[in-house]
């Protein structure tokens, strides 16, 4: 991620021949990235922790799905039984992050397809979504209430109860095979759990990013994709430009990303987002997807990013993938935030 244009040209000029500083240069795209700091103020932008509700919210909490089975035989055995017993106990969606659009509003143009008051929650069931991409597995609310009317919520006790029982699973497991945990500084908060992480709160940053190679936006890059899959195809060649392109787009902070493109872990997260709202399937197979594959990638480009977020950031502990909150741009113009859909993925 890059502060400022200029900063961005400098560090392009240093790692790519003159004759390709402009065409890389060309790709820059804005985003909103976070940024630690002290103050956590009432309806402030957060990452974990507790949202800031009014009265006349209350935390969701997942509904039981209709096909729990379907969904439990996903994760495989052993595991199928306690995703089956998770979902039938229909438990609050843990706390993703809060963004104050206030905030957001204040960068200017980067922030202009959001709302410009009230807050954005973000809701995730860490355990079932990995093997539920979809509507359900995610809940965003944007809450206009005024800050007055807030106040720090409490974690539900059913997702208390489930942390609890989370990280004594951790340390008996740990026992039996005689793991020591990793030293952690005096005063360091306790780690998260996929029922919640702790709370930091943030600032909003506007940056520049470049697109990640697996991304919708370096698909459209043109020059640069033709000159980057070249590269690619040398073989036994240095492939110099690729792997410059890739170490300094793979820079971009994973951890957590506000509109932008995202930074896949597999293929962009849009194809899925297509596939399981538009073809009502979890994933399709080789044959579908060679059959209907131009569709896919063409219906992607209607939706876009509204958060990224790394997993073992928000527990700030151990932890594989990263969850992104994805909306189709009719959707978010229509502030439809209940049509958002989550997708996991891990390498």
């Amino acid at each position: 991620m890059f502060d400022t244009p200029a900063q961005a040209h400098q560090v392009i000029e240093e790692r790519f021949a003159p004759n390709m500083v402009e065409m890389v240069a060309g790709a820059l795209r804005p985003a909103i990235v976070f940024s630690a700091k002290n103050d956590d103020k009432l309806g402030g932008s957060r990452i974990g922790g507790t949202p800031d509700l009014p009265k006349v919210i209350e935390w969701p909490r997942r509904p039981v799905p209709d096909d729990v089975d379907e969904i439990a035989k996903r994760a495989g055995e052993p595991f199928d039984a306690d995703l089956r017993q998770h979902l039938a106990a229909g438990l609050p969606y843990a706390f993703i992050a809060q963004v104050n659009l206030g905030e957001a509003a204040g960068l200017g143009d980067v922030a202009k397809s959001l709302p410009d008051a009230g807050r954005l929650l973000f809701f995730y069931d860490m355990i079932a979504g990995p093997f539920d991409t979809g509507e359900q597995s995610a809940k965003v609310i944007w809450d206009r209430s005024p800050t007055d009317a807030l106040a720090h919520a409490d974690m539900p006790d059913s997702l208390v109860t489930a942390a609890s029982a989370y990280r004594t699973m951790i340390d008996d497991t740990n026992r039996q095979y005689g793991i020591q945990p990793d030293a952690r500084p005096a005063g360091t908060p306790l780690p998260g759990t996929p029922y919640g992480g702790p709370s930091r709160p943030m600032a909003l940053k506007a940056a520049l990013q470049l697109p990640s190679f697996s991304s919708l936006e370096f698909e459209a890059t043109g020059r640069l994709v033709t000159t980057y899959s070249a590269d690619r195809a040398v073989i036994g060649g240095a492939q110099a430009f690729s792997q410059a392109y890739d170490a300094l787009s793979g820079e971009a902070d994973r951890e957590t990303l506000l509109l932008g493109a995202p930074v896949p872990e597999q293929d962009d997260p849009r194809y899925d987002a297509v596939v399981v709202s538009d073809y009502n399937t979890q994933s399709l197979s080789r044959e579908d997807w060679a059959k209907n594959r131009t569709k896919v990638m063409e219906t992607a480009k209607d939706w876009r990013l509204l958060l990224q977020l790394s997993v073992p950031g928000w527990m700030q502990d151990s932890g594989e993938g990263t969850v992104y909150f994805l909306i189709r741009d009719k959707d978010l113009q229509d502030r439809a935030f209940e049509r958002v859909v989550a997708v996991y993925q891990q390498t």
